[in-house]
């Protein structure tokens, strides 16, 4: 499977499992190549707008992150190169400047 394949795999997996409301403005953000308990798989990070919170104020109580935009959620798909599996979906944390 191509990398193209990988990254479609990896956005209909997050539309299915994580609902509209989860993945408004669905961005690719980074790519790698890596094993996953001996498969070859793609990681593939994906990023998307937080759902609308009317009890949270912007901004309040959080520190810039390295790269990173504060009001979007990241998510890393690994997705067999095999099989096109989704393997594994993680949450993609990113240090405090």
């Amino acid at each position: 499977m191509d990398l193209q394949e990988g990254v479609y795999r990896a956005m209909e997996f997050a539309k299915g499992s994580l609902g509209d409301t989860r993945i408004r403005d669905l961005r690719l953000e980074e790519i790698d190549s890596t094993t996953v308990e001996g498969t070859e798989a793609w990681l593939i990070t994906l990023s998307s707008e937080f759902p609308p919170n009317p009890m949270r104020i912007p901004g309040l109580g959080r520190r810039p992150l390295i790269g990173a935009e504060l009001d979007r959620d990241y998510k890393v798909f690994a997705v067999s190169k095999d099989t096109g599996e989704v393997l594994s979906m993680k949450m993609r944390l990113f240090e405090a400047a």
